[in-house]
């Protein structure tokens, strides 16, 4: 008669020595440890091959870059005769120029397998880190003056070429990726603090302060979110969202209150809900854009305005002048194009049976559509004046190339919901 090695003495004393708890400072390795072998991505079964791309998403994309392209033309040529010399197409042609990089990169990347991303998660945060920090590097980084007197340190000068590269539009899909694949690798880790959630918020935070000392507080806002919103989505208690929502909402608060600029803006923003007769230029020159467009607007370039009145009218308040051009339907109907971007994202993140897709998706989803109600809530003043542009409709060479190569990964990972076995 024999008996186990689990069920002798000794082998009961070695089971309980490798059962027995570590300190979570030892459990950290974990974060560090190597990942384990894939499967190859690109040899797929025959079973396996690619499925069909979700035909609406594609089309509400192309109809929101066709509007964007006629609605830059619209808010600024005007702008572009004054600044180059009576030049009307100068942001016209860079736009154009930025959507079909963009749209090529979105073809690629509908094709490339999403879990590629996965393994140069790491790289590619290390790099949207270094560009972050490239921006403070005299003759490298590109500065412009801003409106309360200090200096804009955004862009990265690439060349001598007039195009600048705004690494902030990196960093929002690299931290996207980085967090769904840290989850998907173990998802029990998203309930940790100190091994899951913890390593992450410290990235976010580091982020977030880069972005914001540029400044672009609402970028900065942005990325944390839609980081957080993905982490959450991973499996964070909910004890941890409120203790960090708690802490964020206090470090926001303080970082509004030494801003005299930002504050001032908030204050004039509640100001004007107590008192219509209060000033708010910003919010005044876009209410009043809103309104002369009425119903069905005044027609393609017959903005009024966009002539001299309304700041950014072909970034930050492009919305207004499509409402004055094309009324309540044309908003109404950019509206609704957005919502259901949104409905075919989350859609595409329901059905995906891959973790690291479905995280993928949500994040893409949040970055874009909390990105367009921002911009519209500003502009219709439901939210303060934040200068933050609308999603594949603004003037912005990097926004629209990055927005739409995300786009093509939210595709591609679309083809995994519509594969049919042969």
């Amino acid at each position: 008669m024999f008996r186990s090695y689990q069920n002798s003495a000794r082998g009961r004393k070695k089971l309980k020595t490798k059962q027995k708890s570590e300190p979570w400072w030892i459990n950290t390795r974990d974060y560090f440890a190597p990942e384990k072998e894939q499967e190859p991505i690109f040899n797929t079964p025959s079973d396996q091959k690619p499925g069909r791309m979700d035909r609406m998403l594609l089309a509400l994309i192309l109809c929101l870059v066709a509007i964007g392209i006629l609605m830059v033309y619209s808010s600024s040529h005007l702008l572009s005769s004054r600044h180059y010399d009576g030049y009307s197409f100068r942001y016209l042609q860079i736009h154009i120029i930025a959507c079909v990089l963009g749209l090529t990169g979105m073809y690629m990347a509908s094709y490339l397998p999403y879990k590629f991303y996965a393994r140069y998660a790491n790289l590619l945060l290390i790099l949207s880190f270094v560009m972050l920090l490239l921006v403070f590097v005299p003759n490298l980084g590109s500065s412009v003056q801003g409106a309360a007197g200090g200096r804009f340190k955004r862009w990265i000068r690439i060349g001598n070429l007039p195009i600048n590269f705004q690494p902030v539009e990196l960093a929002k899909i690299a931290l996207v990726i980085h967090v769904a694949n840290f989850i998907s690798r173990n998802p029990e880790r998203a309930k940790s603090f100190f091994n899951g959630v913890l390593p992450n918020i410290l990235l976010i935070a580091a982020a977030f302060g880069l972005v914001v000392i540029q400044p672009d507080f609402g970028s900065a806002f942005l990325l944390a979110v839609t980081a957080c919103i993905v982490l959450f989505m991973g499996g964070m208690r909910i004890w941890h969202v409120l203790t960090l929502s708690s802490i964020g909402g206090a470090l926001v608060s303080v970082l509004i209150i030494r801003d005299s600029y930002k504050l001032k803006r908030l204050m004039d923003y509640f100001a004007m809900l107590k008192s219509p007769d209060a000033t708010n230029y910003h919010l005044t020159r876009s209410l009043d854009a809103l309104e002369s467009g009425g119903l069905l607007g005044l027609g393609l370039d017959s903005s009024l305005q966009k002539i001299s009145r309304l700041p950014y009218p072909h970034t930050d308040f492009i919305f207004a002048v499509l409402g004055e051009e094309f009324g309540f339907v044309g908003a109404a109907v950019v509206t609704i194009i957005f919502m259901l971007f949104i409905w075919r994202g989350l859609h595409i993140a329901r059905y995906t049976n891959n973790l690291f897709g479905s995280l993928i998706a949500i994040g893409i989803t949040t970055l874009i559509g909390l990105q367009a109600f921002i911009n519209i809530g500003v502009v219709t003043g439901l939210l303060p004046t934040k200068g933050i542009t609308l999603p594949f409709i603004s003037y912005g060479g990097s926004s629209i190339v990055l927005s739409l190569v995300s786009v093509g990964i939210l595709l591609n990972i679309s083809r995994s919901i519509n594969r049919n076995p042969e």
